[in-house]
């Protein structure tokens, strides 16, 4: 089955219809359906990226099924990405962000920042406390 054909399963397998992929991804109904539909070319990575959070499906799966991304390389156990661990408070900071096709204003991100401390300060302090040198060593 081609990029197109998988692309309208996924979203049916949601229960979706088109229009509420639309509304959950940012990308217009019409040019989802000429997508499933075979009408136009395999949509840009940007695209890709904004289906895959309408679908809440992983970024690199809608890469690979579009052909950007290498199948020969998943053998090596990564998928064919490298796993390289993203500092999350600068990701927050420094890029523009959808969450079920709202953009996130700058605030919103702020208020998820301080979720996330607050989240992971026990974490913090054990870790903070097992670097420090014992006083009487």
């Amino acid at each position: 089955m081609d990029f197109y054909g998988k692309l309208r399963d996924m979203r049916k397998l949601k229960g979706y219809t088109i229009r509420e992929l639309s509304d959950r991804s940012g990308v217009s109904a019409a040019y989802i359906s000429q997508l499933e539909n075979g009408n136009r070319g395999v949509p840009s990575p940007e695209v890709l990226q904004k289906l895959s959070e309408g679908l809440n499906t992983p970024y690199d799966e809608l890469m690979r099924l579009a052909g950007y991304l290498d199948r020969d390389r998943e053998a090596d156990g990564n998928d064919g990405v490298a796993k390289t661990p993203v500092n999350l408070r600068r990701f927050l900071r420094e890029n523009d962000l959808v969450f079920d096709g709202i953009e996130l204003t700058e605030q919103d991100k702020e208020w998820i920042e301080r979720i996330l401390t607050a989240l992971f300060w026990k974490d913090k302090q054990r870790h903070l406390q097992t670097e420090k040198p014992d006083a009487y060593s």
